[in-house]
């Protein structure tokens, strides 16, 4: 069995690498192969997976239409990387016999020129809770994708009813999320788990969210707060834009579960780990950041997606206060939206169920 997984961001090569991982715990005898699209594929290497391609991210992240400059860059600097992707792949293709994409609609197409067979397409993003398939995009799948692992039920049933075989198995990004046991919260104090991101735009996000802080410090004493650092993220730089805050604050790197987990609520203004957080029945605040995971039209989406499980709230900053004040002394609802998180999420294990699917396909 020769496999490649081709993954077109951050978060769907963790997931595309997770599946990797499980397809070589199924079949050893297996060769397995990852295929990053903007990265250098660090999450397939930490799982000892070979990388085929592997291309600097283009200077926006991945995010291109988040301004005219940043288009336009991307194009200018990265306008090669399609085509130096595709001669990567070509050179492989003779040898693989399950291709496997975990990305969007412009990813399988590129999977089908470079391989030219039916493809396992797993669209993590894509969901009709707040973003329904086009009807060109249901003709390329029909087209190129041998079956559909989806984001959620609602979106398989959807599909189904267009006559394309979908399929939802979980989300392989809530897979491997185990508690790091690296943090415990201070006795005594309501702990609120703080999200500002894992790129650049997380620096400008802690100044937005240290607003916040302050005035709920002022409004109740017994808080406490801790964010969890992505390792991308230069931990005293975050720290630096609190203005003295700090001392209510702890700032730990590699410790997302074990803050989420220990935390009442969540104020994020990140993208998949909110999904993640919301995996643990966790109830998340969110508001326009200053980054493209945070503009009105992605929380509108991931609102819809969670299931109230996340609330965008527009009022910045009074209203988030507000809206977290108001969830801090209502567990009846910090319950509720927790619940209905877990319940769109799915279960853990999406990865080895899909790995199942495609080896005993």
């Amino acid at each position: 069995m020769n496999v490649a997984i081709l993954s077109n961001s951050y978060g769907e090569d963790r997931s595309g690498a997770i599946i990797c991982k499980e397809i070589k715990k199924i079949c050893p005898d297996a060769n397995v192969v990852g295929a990053p699209l903007i990265s250098f594929g660090e999450e397939y290497k930490k799982r000892d997976i070979k990388v085929v391609t592997g291309s600097p991210p283009p200077p926006s992240g991945g995010f291109f239409l988040k301004s005219l400059y940043s288009f336009i860059s991307d194009l200018i600097k990265s306008s090669i990387v399609p085509f130096s992707y595709i001669a990567k792949l070509r050179k492989i293709s003779r040898n693989i016999n399950n291709v496997i994409v975990v990305g969007d609609i412009p990813l399988l197409i590129l999977a089908w020129i470079a391989f030219r067979k039916k493809i396992w397409f797993l669209a993590p993003c894509k969901s009709n809770y707040f973003s329904p398939h086009l009807k060109i995009e249901r003709f390329i799948m029909r087209r190129f994708a041998k079956e559909i692992f989806t984001h959620d039920e609602f979106t398989a049933e959807n599909l189904k009813h267009f006559g394309l075989k979908a399929v939802f198995l979980g989300n392989p990004m809530v897979d491997e999320l185990e508690r790091e046991n690296v943090y415990n919260p201070p006795e005594n104090k309501t702990l609120i788990g703080i999200l500002p991101g894992s790129r650049i735009e997380a620096y400008q996000n802690m100044i937005k969210i240290g607003i916040i802080l302050k005035r709920l410090s002022l409004k109740q004493s017994n808080l406490h707060y801790a964010v969890a650092v992505s390792s991308t993220i230069n931990k005293e730089k975050l720290r630096e834009n609190l203005y003295g805050l700090d001392k209510h604050i702890d700032f730990v790197t590699n410790a997302f579960v074990d803050i989420v987990t220990s935390s009442t609520l969540v104020i994020s203004l990140s993208g998949t780990a909110s999904e993640q957080t919301a995996s643990f029945g966790i109830p998340i605040i969110s508001f326009v950041g200053t980054g493209p995971q945070t503009t009105p039209n992605r929380l509108r989406g991931q609102e819809k997606l969670l299931g109230g499980c996340l609330k965008f709230v527009k009022d910045y900053p009074d209203g988030v206060v507000n809206v977290t004040i108001e969830l801090l002394s209502n567990t009846k609802l910090r319950e509720e939206m927790g619940k209905i998180g877990m319940e769109r999420m799915g279960l853990k294990g999406g990865a080895r169920r899909i790995a199942k699917h495609i080896v005993r396909a």
